[in-house]
């Protein structure tokens, strides 16, 4: 394990075992912050965390396996980042997703799914967010990013990636008010808060991806016709939003949703 460097700045993501959260750890480790992988899947954690010491020179990754909808799961990992670290200087809260069940009609949708989603997109923002305002108060400076999507704003026709769209369109439009509000109540206390909504993204590898793969040619083809731009995104430019975010150059912006999303909302 790499020599603990008190003046490094430190980062939390969760979601971090595969996907968008490994790629956006990757990206902040590169831009020279210690990071802290937090996710329930502790095997995705452990590969999240050896490609970016494969890539980043003595970077120092701390892997946390906890279930991010749980209060007192939560308020333990984040304990452990303070004892390790005495610090916390960014926190993405990239955890969520729609499930893997489609779901299209109301009739279809469960109290038990509705109340998975939200807790999974929503909740964890919450938990997280709440674990570390502390700590970014010490220094009195933080950067906050949340994990809204385009589908906030409702999505019509075929759902493609997306399983459970009604909760799922629901909590990320409740991500982009907890991350306005945030923003104003922690406005003078160095702290920013934003949100980064994609629109469809394909990661190098994870969960997403490997849907959009299984979709027919054509079902894809008119995907990507959707999108103005005419292609999904792809997670290297996501990282490369928060990375900005997460930087010293961000601190006039807050309370800010970013769309990266192709001009599809």
């Amino acid at each position: 394990m790499p020599e603990h460097n008190a003046e490094r700045r430190v980062a939390a993501v969760t979601g971090a075992a595969q996907g968008l959260g490994a790629e956006i750890a990757q990206q902040i480790a590169e831009d020279g912050f210690s990071v802290v992988l937090l996710d329930i899947q502790e095997d995705g954690l452990e590969t999240s965390k050896k490609q970016i010491e494969t890539i980043v020179s003595g970077v120092e990754v701390l892997t946390l396996a906890v279930d991010l909808t749980d209060e007192v799961a939560v308020v333990a990992a984040f304990e452990k980042i303070d004892q390790r670290f005495d610090r916390l200087d960014a926190l993405v809260n990239t955890a969520g997703g729609s499930g893997t069940d489609p779901v299209r009609s109301l009739d279809d949708l469960g109290a038990d799914v509705w109340r998975r989603v939200l807790d999974n997109n929503v909740t964890s923002a919450f938990l997280c967010s709440r674990q570390a305002v502390p700590l970014m108060l010490r220094h009195g400076y933080g950067r906050i990013v949340n994990f809204s999507s385009a589908v906030a704003n409702g999505l019509a026709g075929p759902s493609g990636t997306v399983g459970a769209r009604l909760p799922y369109a629901a909590s990320k439009a409740a991500i982009n008010g907890f991350t306005k509000q945030l923003a104003k109540d922690l406005g003078a206390t160095g702290i920013t808060v934003n949100a980064v909504s994609p629109g469809l993204v394909l990661p190098t590898a994870g969960r997403v991806r490997t849907i959009f793969e299984a979709l027919s040619d054509e079902t894809q083809d008119a995907t990507r016709a959707a999108i103005p731009l005419g292609r999904t995104g792809t997670g290297t430019e996501i990282a490369a939003a928060v990375g900005y975010l997460v930087s010293e150059h961000a601190g006039f912006t807050s309370g800010c949703i970013l769309a990266v999303d192709g001009a599809a909302s």
